[in-house]
């Protein structure tokens, strides 16, 4: 900077100008209570985000029980001085009943989470990744058609879903395609009645923004 710019130059704005330059971005942060213990977890724990930090914890409960567990660890973290950016909920329909279904992805919105959920399960969001899935899909069926995709045996052991994380990310954008064009047609009034469908893409769609 020359002297007679140096001389025109508010020095207050110039220090600000220098602070903003060396303040460093501040990372999204993501808190992810899922039902299933291994599955959910490990799928998003995988994501390698450049600019975000995941918390993402499985409880072994669904619907009701896991959103009520939810709502208790979000507090529980305030307390310690933690909020997140984003918190979501990962639960499926399985073979709850309707009512507790719908009342958990409504219960969920009314204490700010975001709900990631799949009717019927979580595997359906991995299906996505091959082919497009419409209508009636048991899950039933989810392990053995996984398998024979994947070209190894698919499990809910820990670390199994890591490895699947890498096998299926080329094919991410696919799923993420095949999912919302499941979604349009439904119109979201009854989820526990919109089989077979899966709202994980959303969550996914925003991991990916901090990659």
């Amino acid at each position: 900077m020359t002297a007679a710019r140096r001389k025109n130059t508010n020095p207050r704005v110039e220090r600000k100008l220098i602070r903003i330059s060396g303040v460093r971005e501040v990372k999204q942060t993501f808190l992810i209570i899922c039902e299933g213990v291994n599955t959910e977890p490990d799928y998003f724990n995988a994501f390698r985000l450049t600019s975000a930090n995941v918390k993402a914890v499985g409880q072994g409960m669904g619907t009701l029980a896991l959103v009520q567990k939810a709502i208790n660890i979000k507090e529980q973290e305030k307390l310690k001085g933690r909020t997140y950016n984003q918190n979501w909920i990962v639960f499926d329909k399985d073979d709850f009943p309707e009512s507790d279904f719908n009342a958990a992805i409504l219960l969920a919105r009314q204490h700010d989470f975001e709900v990631a959920y799949s009717n019927q399960a979580f595997e359906f969001w991995f299906l996505l990744h091959f082919n497009l899935y419409q209508g009636v899909l048991h899950r039933s069926r989810y392990e053995k058609m996984l398998s024979d995709l994947l070209k190894f045996p698919y499990t809910k052991k820990s670390g199994v879903t890591t490895k699947m994380f890498n096998a299926l990310f080329p094919k991410q954008q696919q799923a993420i395609s095949h999912a919302k064009v499941i979604m349009k047609q439904f119109n979201g009034n009854n989820p526990a009645q919109e089989e077979s469908s899966t709202t994980v893409y959303q969550l996914v769609e925003e991991l990916n923004k901090f990659l």
